[in-house]
């Protein structure tokens, strides 16, 4: 009879990153609009809290939490889409699809310690990575992988064209 022993602590887990679709798609745009809210509101802190900048604030916190750093390459009719993300577990990344664009989520964990005291705390924070596609794709497609802090996702693009002129083929054919 075959025993397993526990992993050492040091590997990371095994599991994927998790894709996610439209029923969660709501709390992951609500990760994203607080995690902006917040960011603007330190813009307008940081202003000396002077009124009229709204708009400003809010794009620029955007444009800073939503960030760009994912390397997307296409082979045939895939996407393959890559990224680095250190310090993070497969368990820590969600990821979710558009026909035209990917989200990318990942929880980061940083300890803050005092070495005097030898107390160490832990502090989370979301990072988005967003990226526009150049072909549309088909969410139902994807796949995800997490190795070596590096993020690899694969997508089909979306030849709804092609799928509809085999379906005519394949019903000529029965006829």
């Amino acid at each position: 009879m075959a025993t397993s022993k526990p992993a050492p602590s040091s590997i990371q887990s095994s599991r994927a990153p998790r894709i996610i679709g439209e029923s969660d798609k709501r709390e992951f745009d609500q990760a994203i609009q607080r995690r902006v809210a917040e960011r603007a509101y330190v813009l307008y802190e940081a202003s000396g809290r002077q009124h009229g900048n709204h708009h400003s604030h809010w794009l620029q916190a955007e444009n800073e939490v939503l960030q760009r750093g994912l390397d997307i390459r296409e082979s045939g009719s895939w996407l393959s889409i890559n990224a680095y993300i250190p310090d993070v577990s497969a368990d820590d990344i969600q990821v979710y699809f558009e026909p035209k664009r990917v989200i990318v989520r990942a929880e980061k964990q940083e300890s803050t310690g005092n070495s005097d005291s030898g107390e160490q705390r832990f502090t989370y924070h979301d990072i988005f990575l967003v990226e526009d596609l150049n072909s549309e794709v088909d969410p139902s497609t994807a796949s995800a992988a997490f190795k070596d802090q590096k993020l690899t996702l694969m997508v089909k693009k979306n030849s709804a064209g092609s799928a509809s002129a085999s379906s005519a083929s394949n019903s000529a054919a029965r006829s």
